[in-house]
């Protein structure tokens, strides 16, 4: 469950805030998008890459209709990766301006 609310909040917090110039002083909401989501959203990327590669470990291991199952969550890993770092990056780029 905690899983669950941390990848919405990854992916739901950014929508409240156009850019990085919000500071965390100025609400509740400000403070938690500002500070605490974009840790959030390296650590579950850190975690889902640790994930996909565990993924091609165990596929690599298997030889019977199970590796199918390995692979699907290998990509299925891969494209949440790509879509995160695609979603995070102008935010992060925003940081430095």
């Amino acid at each position: 469950m905690l899983a669950i609310i941390n990848t919405l909040i990854c992916f739901i917090g950014p929508l409240f805030l156009s850019d990085a110039s919000a500071t965390a002083t100025d609400s509740f909401w400000a403070a938690i998008v500002t500070l605490v989501t974009p840790v959030l959203s390296l650590l579950l990327l850190v975690v889902i890459f640790f994930d996909y590669v565990m993924s091609k470990v165990r596929a690599s291991d298997l030889q019977d209709d199970s590796r199918l199952r390995f692979i699907a969550i290998s990509r299925i890993e891969l494209l949440l990766i790509v879509i995160m770092l695609a979603y995070w990056i102008p935010f992060f780029m925003s940081l430095g301006k």
